[in-house]
């Protein structure tokens, strides 16, 4: 299909993008919550179905246009494993996999949505394609939040952000061996993003880990406080505290 429009970021076409899926997310949280358990099931399949969709129609339209290269082709970005892990999620739910998909998926693919690395516009494929994919994992995380119950487990936020290494130094080693750039780990995004402030290589490496331990603690945050003030709540109180009534000394 044939671009419309070139892509800019936070035009109205990227705005719209935006709205479509925050309106998808809000009605998915709310039948998350208040739907039957046929609902849940059935929304989780759907979610798992489009996403378990994506990959052979991302492949046979790169084939098809002659873009199916290993430099670009290989399931080596961020998102990629977050989308397996996404699907992992809503078919057969464990922490591990849950864990992956809420952390790296939230402080990534809401990342790249918005400030996308496309430069055509709707309806062109690349544009449809990008949030096709990326709007799905965030909306099946929303599923997982609101249907599954899902919660972070004790020390989560570092155990995601170790593991984020991981992968970070696995695929470095990869793109200096082959000269790719997965991850954007030897160069930046051509389009505009928030690597634009971050210096240039390799320091914006450095501040992507800052920003990275900073993201993960504030994702398991809300958890903390909620434990904080369901303990607060359970704790017996003092007899006379908090009514008026003072205790003298006797």
């Amino acid at each position: 299909m044939a671009s419309s429009a070139e892509f800019r970021l936070f035009g109205v076409q990227h705005l719209a993008a935006l709205l479509v899926l925050a309106a998808s997310a809000a009605l998915i949280a709310r039948a998350g919550l208040r739907g039957t358990d046929a609902v849940r099931r059935r929304l989780g399949i759907g979610l798992a179905c489009l996403l378990l969709a994506y990959p052979p129609a991302l492949y046979y339209q790169e084939a098809r246009n002659g873009w199916l290269h290993l430099a670009n082709s290989l399931p080596l970005q961020l998102c990629d494993l977050v989308l397996v892990a996404c699907l992992a999620a809503l078919l057969r739910p464990n922490a591990l996999v849950s864990e992956i998909a809420y952390f790296w998926g939230l402080g990534g693919t809401l990342q790249a949505v918005l400030t996308p690395d496309i430069a055509q516009g709707f309806p062109s494929w690349r544009f449809l394609q990008f949030y096709w994919g990326h709007g799905a994992v965030l909306l099946g995380i929303v599923h997982m939040i609101a249907a599954q119950g899902f919660r972070p487990r004790p020390r989560s936020a570092l155990r995601m952000f170790l593991a984020l290494n991981i992968y970070g130094l696995t695929v470095l080693g990869l793109d200096l061996a082959f000269g790719w750039n997965y991850g954007y780990l030897l160069r930046k995004p051509e389009g505009s993003s928030l690597f634009d402030y971050l210096g240039p290589w390799p320091w914006y490496l450095f501040a992507i880990e800052g920003i990275a331990l900073a993201n993960f603690w504030l994702l398991g945050l809300p958890w903390q406080i909620k434990d904080r003030i369901h303990t607060r709540r359970s704790l017996p109180k003092r007899p006379g505290a908090g009514c008026g009534i003072r205790e003298d000394a006797s």
